[in-house]
């Protein structure tokens, strides 16, 4: 159970919602094993479970198993939903919604409550029911919910069955931190060091000396068809533009730029900045005798470091951006002193200022031809990000009435390709020397996530700068070859199949004579087995629990067997068989090793919190009652993996 924790979050926009407790809800739903009873009583055909007085209803699940393909997706472009179904996605996701309502019935039932006001305040979060300005739109939540399919009741119950695991499993997995008594003997067990032998038996010791018939290589391919089987392949149709396709359309023209430089005018008028350099003192008094210590002689900084106080200067300032960062009684009075003088002092935000006019800057006057050239420049850049914003809301508007990549390309001058049927990794195995085109790294993943009979789709290369409609054109879903097309390859696999048969049946009997006593290289140079040779292997335990590092088979083997014994291990692909001899065990001792003791108090405190979470569910379950519609759930298997029988 501990090992099998799932996500929590199912539903279309449950994404959106997993941010809130993402830490919890890899606690939450560590389970997988709550069942039900055969008897499915009143529940109607069309739901597939019941948990209390709470339906599951089959366009529930459905949803559900088409938000995790789409999830499982993105690691696995290629995989379909009866691959996944085959894969216990369906067992699985029924469960985790299962668990979603167990949680739920059970905060009911003992006085826990989640409010209206609690679902909305979780509502604003989203950001798909964000408006223009930021803030929470009512209008934007209801084109949220129907851009995605559902209901804002079902949103609700979404948010609803989330802020009840929110209240009870973080309680239920607050238990004790593991003790001490545990630990030590788990950290030993950690440093536990074991030595052996491995004897590598190849397949092709024992290859067949005669070709197979044309039956046996047929049942041969049948029975081992997946292990040929191509992805599945799809010619993508796509147009791609970029900010450049509104560029023209966007350029503003003489009148334009006449009215821009019109209403603006005050921006290209004569203007005066000025530098300052000022201090700030705490009363008027304070403020005039630093004017007359000034004026008598003294610089700024001098007065000011015999104040304890500091100088700052400041450039090219307005009246209004003085105005701004102080008020308007220090602007007035920096501005009417002459430079080189002292103003008068004048309150500011923080005291009374009392600046030094160090300089004047005239700026003269900007005329229509000397500004046309930024002016054009501004209204370039603004225009395109508009038109350019117009544009791919139209296109999208227009793929969602379903009109096809071609009438919107024709529409905006855009030409259309087509690339060949190309597996997800952007192969075309019937051109090794096809090289897909860069912008393909972007299209690729969003194509093979698309529905293969859906509209087309507007995605984004560069953000905001370069885009690509896109649509499946032509897909092959994956299959096995045909024989005669991959038969030396059969033929290849099944001489290492018959070899791997004869090579177990070595290792077997090396295996009997290393348990009868006799040394595993003696054993294997009286078999005389080509190419077999003995290898020493040694690590620890925690050799083969080490992150991102898998550990090899063999050695892993070892630490489930008894000293002085042997076992046999299959190598993968029909390529051999490995005989494994474990000649000695060290155990570990952690009792000095302070931090590793620590560390694995935490570990321990974290698998047990995980499974006091688990136990919650599963009990939350029990005591709800859990029913399901096997019949129903069969039958929707059915459907999902068999395409034809439909």
């Amino acid at each position: 159970m501990i090992s099998s924790i799932r996500s929590l979050i199912n539903s279309k926009f449950g994404a959106l919602f997993a941010l809130i407790f993402v830490g919890l809800i890899a606690i939450a739903f560590a389970l997988g094993d709550v069942s039900g009873s055969g008897n499915f009583g009143a529940l109607s055909g069309g739901n597939v479970a019941r948990v209390g007085d709470k339906n599951i209803t089959l366009s529930e699940l459905n949803d559900a198993l088409e938000n995790q393909l789409r999830a499982e997706r993105q690691n696995t472009p290629t995989l379909d939903m009866s691959q996944f179904v085959d894969g216990g996605g369906l067992d699985s996701t029924l469960e985790q919604l299962i668990n979603r309502y167990a949680i739920t019935v059970f905060g009911e039932e003992y006085g826990m409550a989640v409010s209206k006001r609690l679902v909305d305040s979780e509502i604003r979060k989203i950001p798909g029911a964000m408006g223009l300005d930021g803030k929470f739109s009512a209008d934007a939540f209801r084109a949220f919910a129907q851009q995605i399919g559902v209901s804002e009741k079902a949103i609700r119950d979404d948010i609803t069955q989330n802020l009840f695991a929110q209240q009870i499993l973080p309680a239920a997995a607050s238990g004790p931190a593991a003790p001490d008594g545990m630990v030590l003997p788990y950290a030993s067990l950690m440093l536990e060091q074991r030595t052996g032998q491995i004897a590598s038996i190849p397949a092709t010791a024992f290859l067949p000396t005669r070709a197979p018939n044309e039956a046996v290589l047929a049942k041969f391919y049948g029975a081992n068809a997946v292990k040929f089987t191509i992805p599945e392949k799809r010619a993508i149709s796509y147009a791609i533009f970029g900010r450049d396709i509104i560029t023209q359309r966007a350029k503003p023209t003489e009148a334009d730029i006449a009215a821009f430089y019109k209403a603006n005018a005050a921006q290209f008028a004569a203007s005066q900045t000025r530098n300052i350099s000022q201090m700030i003192v705490p009363t008027e008094a304070a403020a005039k005798s630093v004017v007359a210590q000034v004026n008598a002689g003294k610089s700024l900084s001098a007065v000011a470091g015999e104040l304890g106080l500091s100088v700052t200067t400041s450039a090219n300032l307005t009246k209004d951006s003085l105005t701004s960062s102080t008020t308007a009684a220090v602007a007035n009075a920096v501005f009417a002193a002459a430079q080189g003088s002292v103003a008068k002092p004048a309150r500011g935000k923080l005291g009374w200022t009392v600046a030094r006019v160090d300089a004047i800057n005239n700026v003269a006057a900007k005329s229509l031809a000397a500004a046309r050239a930024d002016i054009e420049k501004t209204l370039l850049k603004t225009r395109s990000e508009e038109m350019l914003t117009e544009m791919t809301a139209e296109i999208e508007d227009a793929f969602a009435d379903g009109a096809t990549i071609s009438d919107v390309a024709k529409q905006n001058g855009l030409k259309v390709n087509t690339s060949p049927k190309l597996l997800a990794t952007g192969q075309d195995i019937s051109n090794p020397n096809y090289k897909p085109i860069p912008e393909m790294e972007a299209m690729l993943p969003a194509a093979f996530q698309m529905e293969t009979s859906g509209e087309a789709q507007l995605i984004e290369l560069v953000p905001g700068e370069k885009f690509a409609m896109i649509a499946v054109a032509e897909f092959e879903e994956a299959a096995p070859p045909p024989l005669n097309d991959v038969r030396s390859i059969v033929q290849q696999q099944w001489a290492l199949s018959e070899g791997a048969k004869s090579a177990r049946a070595a290792a077997d009997a090396l295996r009997k004579a290393v348990d009868a006593g006799q040394p595993l290289q003696a054993a294997l140079a009286a078999a005389g087995i080509k190419g077999a040779q003995v290898e020493r292997l040694n690590g620890t335990r925690a050799d083969i629990s080490s992150a991102g590092k898998p550990a090899p088979p063999p050695l892993s083997m070892m630490f489930a067997m008894k000293k002085g014994t042997a076992k046999i291990l299959s190598a993968s692909g029909d390529r051999g068989w490995y005989v494994v001899h474990l000649t000695d065990v060290i155990k570990g001792d952690a009792g000095g090793n302070a931090p590793m003791l620590m560390a694995r108090k935490q570990e321990l405190t974290g698998i047990l919190q995980q499974e006091y979470a688990a136990q919650m569910i599963v009990s939350a379950g029990k005591n709800a009652g859990i029913e399901k519609n096997e019949g129903g759930i069969e039958e929707l298997r059915t459907r999902l993996t068999n395409r034809d029988g439909n």
